[in-house]
């Protein structure tokens, strides 16, 4: 269930052009990426602001961060939905990236898919 605080959101996209299928895994990885954001790193309606920034060059990237509770400490995210992400991304030709903000996360996947 989405919590029912107010939470803010940012999209900073350039126009991009991708094949379908490396669009479709984007779609995904996004989907998974702020649906977590929303579920996790806001508890007991608390407000906040989640950032989607997509770009590309060299490759893609992709960029989902929040000011939420962030990962606990020790804490490896393994749960289905990052499982999905992490082959999307294997799909891709890419690699995945978890930092913690204080407060919040930010989840980052670049790729250079053929």
């Amino acid at each position: 269930m989405a919590p029912s605080g107010p939470i803010a959101f940012q999209v900073v996209c350039e126009d991009v052009y991708l094949a379908n299928n490396h669009a479709l895994a984007i779609g995904m990885i996004t989907n998974e990426l702020v649906t977590n954001s929303l579920k996790y790193g806001f508890p007991c309606d608390r407000p906040g602001h989640i950032v989607v920034a997509f770009s590309s060059g060299s490759g893609i990237e992709l960029s989902v961060s929040d000011n939420g509770v962030g990962l606990r400490e020790g804490a490896d995210p393994g749960g289905l939905g990052s499982r999905i992400v992490l082959l999307l991304t294997q799909q891709l030709e890419g690699e995945i990236a978890y930092q913690r903000l204080d407060p919040g996360l930010r989840v980052q996947v670049r790729a250079h898919p053929r």
